[in-house]
């Protein structure tokens, strides 16, 4: 039996190893960029060492069976729950600056005359005790907490755990392996839901119903193309990669989509305007196949749909849980304004923006993890 002398001797020997392997295609992939003049090209090449190593040190944990890996950075270790799942177990829970982000908002909604909705969209884990012993996470108490103040204060939610659970299916099948998001199925069901309570608020003039059927969609899955952010922290070998599946409208689409502080400006269909195919074009570091949709987040994305011109207007402040959600909720307004705070400059206004949108609803849409974070609930 090896004494953990031994045990500290063969990580040490490992990771030496692996650091003189990756100096030696550093050097190399170095030494092959250099042009005759002796200008460097193509460093962007390097990166894939430093790739490599977390895939390889990421490896070696999980040969190790280590049910907690050292991530990457310093952002957050990667937890493999007991069916071998990955996570991040959330170590932030005060949740006041999501209370009070939330409040206000409501009465902000109140000034406009608009309504108001707060999705609520439950963390990966299921339940406690799926984590190791000894791991703790504020990601279920937190949604909880915000469920509670919600219903005390009767402020319009839709609690998307309850929902999930309705639909039925295995709850880890609505998650991603690797990543901390939800799939498409899953946000399409919060999609319905929205629509859903539209139209109890009598929001439903121009209410697509081709939209809310999942038969109105063609389904493509590439197969795996993503390494999500607990894959990104611990390596490929540690989360695995998962499947992505891109829900494309079968029914004619025509939007447009502009992102004023990017000078990005589309038209055209849902696929014209929505998706990026070069975020599942393969495994990478560097694609995240989560963002097909939307390609990534932006501190405002204005849509406007030229099938539905006697919609509602909603505005969305959110979270990258709303990216696919917000794709499929398109179909039902005239206009979609979609802010994420976290991005905001700081002579930016998001409640300026709001009042120009002139909503007839106001939507929150988060999961746990930012609801601890006041510059993503903050509406300034």
């Amino acid at each position: 039996m090896k004494t953990k002398t031994e045990s500290r001797n063969f990580i040490a020997a490992f990771f030496l190893a692996v650091l003189l392997v990756f100096t030696a295609v550093n050097l190399a992939e170095l030494l092959l960029a250099l042009e005759p003049d002796g200008r460097r090209k193509g460093l962007e090449k390097l990166e894939l060492v430093q790739d490599g190593s977390i895939n390889a040190w990421g490896a070696l944990q999980k040969a190790m069976g280590k049910r907690v890996a050292y991530g990457s950075t310093v952002y957050e270790d990667v937890t493999l729950l007991d069916n071998g799942v990955a996570t991040m177990a959330d170590q932030y829970g005060d949740i006041g600056c999501g209370i009070k982000g939330v409040e206000d908002a409501y009465v902000f909604s109140k000034e406009l005359g608009a309504e108001f909705l707060f999705m609520i969209v439950p963390s990966k884990e299921r339940s406690e005790e799926d984590l190791p012993k000894g791991v703790k996470s504020y990601a279920i108490p937190k949604y909880e907490e915000m469920v509670a103040m919600t219903e005390a204060e009767g402020i319009p939610h839709i609690a998307m755990r309850n929902v999930l659970e309705a639909d039925g299916a295995e709850w880890y099948s609505y998650y991603f392996r690797s990543d901390h998001h939800w799939k498409t199925d899953a946000a399409f069901l919060g999609f319905k839901n929205v629509a859903e309570y539209m139209a109890a608020a009598g929001l439903d003039e121009g209410r697509n119903e081709e939209a809310l059927s999942e038969e109105n969609y063609d389904k493509q899955l590439y197969e795996q193309v993503f390494l999500g952010t607990h894959g990104r922290m611990a390596g490929r070998y540690y989360t695995g990669l998962d499947d992505y599946e891109l829900w494309l409208p079968k029914y004619d689409t025509d939007y447009v989509l502009d992102v004023p502080s990017e000078s990005i400006h589309k038209e055209g269909s849902f696929e014209d305007c929505f998706v990026n195919y070069g975020n599942v074009a393969h495994y990478s570091f560097d694609y995240y196949a989560y963002y097909t949709y939307l390609d990534r987040d932006y501190d405002r994305i204005h849509i406007v749909n030229r099938k539905n011109p006697e919609g509602p207007k909603l505005v969305i402040v959110r979270d990258s849980v709303a990216v696919p959600v917000s794709v499929f909720l398109a179909s039902q307004c005239s206009s979609l304004d979609l802010i994420d705070l976290r991005y905001l400059k700081e002579e930016d206004s998001a409640k300026e923006w709001i009042r120009e949108a002139a909503p007839d609803m106001l939507i929150y849409m988060f999961g746990p993890g930012y609801m601890s974070v006041e510059s993503a609930m903050n509406l300034r």
